[in-house]
């Protein structure tokens, strides 16, 4: 009996103990967050590879040497192979950008990528606060996904590139964060040394150290497979543009329409709050089997990011004999829209030899009206038209949007041809050209399928410059990127060349299918897109008139394909999602203020809502109860 009491007497010290412990512990709360522990040390970062040197008291860490770097790429991985086709989203088409990662204290790992908005470091500190949609990387999987928004400290951190002094180094200062971060590359240059050398050095597209090692990456693991397209069904549930590929991709496809024809009629501007909406006119084809334009969708989507990115002076092409350095704009050549608007000027000058063919009665006259001049060395370039528009709020109805063809004489040189020389007396024969010629060439660029894709982007350019305007009085412009020209998601994945452009050119300068009555003719010239968009604005009468339906067919293009009131055209179109956790935040906001102080509805660092804290202190508060009956119930075992 003895042994027994004094067994059960240690039982009731150790059970007093705890029930004092869970007392306290339900009224202080949770503890604080690890950020408020001392700085972490460096060399306590596990080193994955072997072949890696170990990281150096400076933070610096091989590419792929731990857990983070190492999980970064299999990130990078996976958003470059398994991306949706034809997205505009920067998280998977930042190839070249610069990525960080981060584990957060709740064991999550989450993205961030770098664009003109912002760094990639930031959008860390944005999901660690709660205040954007996580970027979550799942190890076990290999797999990046878009989760709900939820506040967690950040654990360990590391980017592919050095922070920046200017904006990232203080985010994560203020956040309390930097410590806890590690680094490849470096970015910010010592005393004495030149800075442009060293960003060269690292991030050079072709050179950069960090460069080269993405794309030995990307190189090596070719084998993780194609880009596969995805299926209407998930296409229909992402974007406004995904959306309206998808209807006209689904099973139930409606017959009789030219798909492969649309342009962005009708967007509408959500203030940046992701609610965005568009609809595409097409042609229909009555008794025809529908034709596919996924493709131009997405085209005509990235023409309207190109043109807000890239700045205005940029947009022009040239195929000027005597200039083959200067054929495209360097950001604008190394998109979509750079490879049209090039292309477009090479079947200008076509068109422009076809209308000369004397088996043509346009080409027969022509050249009986050039009798006896001397021919002349003729410039023609594409430029807009006053566009027609209607205006609504935060509606934009493209109703017109024309191109001209301007022709001017113009005297040049052939490069390998020191003979040619254009005639002294241009005047008599650019009057022929612009009665006969000039009216065809402008009924082609507006009407003719081979210039079907510039009308297209043309179209996108009236949008962006509206949307510019809006952005621009309400402060956007810098957060969206606008004239920033970054093209890095912007760039095609071709291998397109537009010297190949202006040496074909050169090449068919002098050659023609058909014997000319009075020598060879050459043209140059380009589509010069850089002047601001003139626009007229249809009043409230006009556009009820002569749009009527109008209104009521883009609605309805939102949710399924619609003809028009005449049946001439179809419209199909999208919104945007507003994802469920966005309405969720705004209910109950992560806090907002410095680390370590209140405010919002939850606790410092952690985010937690005060509810969740409560429960849990109620919970606790019931165990210690239960342990202090314990503790009676054995004394009176004792007695």
């Amino acid at each position: 009996m003895g042994n027994d009491i004094k067994e059960r007497s240690r039982i009731t010290v150790l059970t007093r103990l705890a029930a004092v412990l869970v007392l306290i512990w339900s009224v202080i709360g949770i503890a604080p967050a690890a950020s408020h522990a001392g700085p972490r040390v460096v060399a306590d970062w596990p080193i994955i590879d072997a072949r890696c040197a170990p990281i150096t008291p400076q933070g610096l860490v091989g590419y792929g040497c731990h857990k983070l770097s190492t999980y970064l790429q299999e990130a990078r991985l996976d958003l470059r192979y398994n991306r949706p086709p034809k997205t505009t989203d920067k998280l998977y088409t930042n190839v070249r950008g610069n990525y960080a990662i981060a584990q957060l204290q709740d064991g999550k790992y989450i993205i961030g990528y770098s664009d003109g908005a912002k760094h990639a470091e930031i959008r860390l500190i944005e999901q660690m606060q709660g205040k954007a949609p996580r970027i979550e990387f799942d190890p076990k999987t290999g797999k990046v996904s878009y989760q709900p928004a939820k506040a967690s400290p950040i654990k360990e951190g590391y980017s592919e590139i050095e922070p920046c002094k200017k904006t990232c180094n203080p985010a994560l200062e203020n956040a309390k964060v930097r410590d806890k971060f590690t680094y490849s590359y470096r970015w910010n240059a010592a005393p004495g040394e030149d800075p442009k050398v060293l960003r060269d050095q690292t991030n050079n597209r072709n050179t950069g150290a960090k460069q080269v090692a993405v794309q030995t990456l990307l190189n090596e693991t070719k084998a993780s497979g194609p880009i596969l397209p995805k299926s209407p069904e998930e296409l229909a549930k992402g974007s406004a543009v995904s959306k309206a590929a998808g209807k006209q991709m689904g099973p139930i496809r409606p017959g009789g329409i030219d798909f492969s024809s649309v342009q962005l009629r009708y967007v509408t501007d959500g203030g940046g709050s992701g609610g965005d909406t568009y609809s595409f006119e097409t042609a229909t084809t009555p008794g025809q089997e529908s034709k596919d334009g996924t493709d131009q969708i997405y085209d005509a989507d990235e023409a309207l990011n190109t043109w807000m990115a890239v700045e205005p002076s940029r947009f022009w092409v040239n195929l000027n004999p005597s200039q083959p350095d200067k054929v495209i704009d360097q950001y604008l050549g190394r998109t979509e829209v750079g490879r049209i608007l090039l292309e477009a000027d090479l079947e200008l000058k076509r068109a422009w030899t076809r209308f000369q063919d004397p088996k043509t009665a346009v080409g027969l006259e022509y050249w009986n009206r050039m009798t006896g001049l001397d021919g002349a060395c003729i410039r023609q370039w594409i430029v807009p038209k006053t566009a027609t528009i209607r205006e609504e709020g935060n509606r934009l109805y493209i109703l017109d949007a024309p191109l001209e063809v301007k022709a001017e004489a113009f005297d040049f040189t052939i490069p390998g041809d020191p003979d040619f020389k254009c005639p002294a007396n241009p005047e008599p024969s650019m009057a022929v050209y612009r009665d006969l010629l000039l009216p065809e060439l402008n009924k082609a660029v507006n009407d003719a399928p081979g210039f079907k894709d510039l009308r297209r982007v043309y179209i996108s350019r009236v949008a962006a410059e509206w949307y510019r305007g809006r952005m621009a009085a309400d402060g956007r412009a810098a957060d969206a990127g606008i004239d920033s020209n970054d093209v890095s998601t912007l760039e095609r994945e071709d291998d397109w060349n537009p010297v190949d452009v202006f040496n074909q050119y050169v090449k068919e300068i002098s050659g023609t299918t058909y014997e000319l009555p009075n020598g060879v003719q050459v043209t140059t010239g380009g589509v010069d897109f850089t002047q601001p968009v003139k626009t007229t604005k249809l009043s409230d009468t006009t556009f009820k008139e002569q749009h009527a339906a109008l209104p009521t067919t883009v609605d309805r293009s939102l949710t399924e394909v619609t003809r028009s009131s005449d049946e001439k055209q179809a419209y199909l179109g999208g919104a945007d999602e507003i994802p469920d956790f966005v309405g969720l935040n705004k209910a109950n906001p992560a806090p907002s203020g410095p680390a370590g102080g209140g405010g919002g509805g939850g606790l410092p660092i952690t985010g937690s809502p005060i509810l969740t804290i409560a429960a849990v202190g109620v919970l606790l508060i019931l165990i210690g109860v239960a342990a202090l009956w314990r503790t009676r119930r054995l004394r009176w075992v004792v007695k």
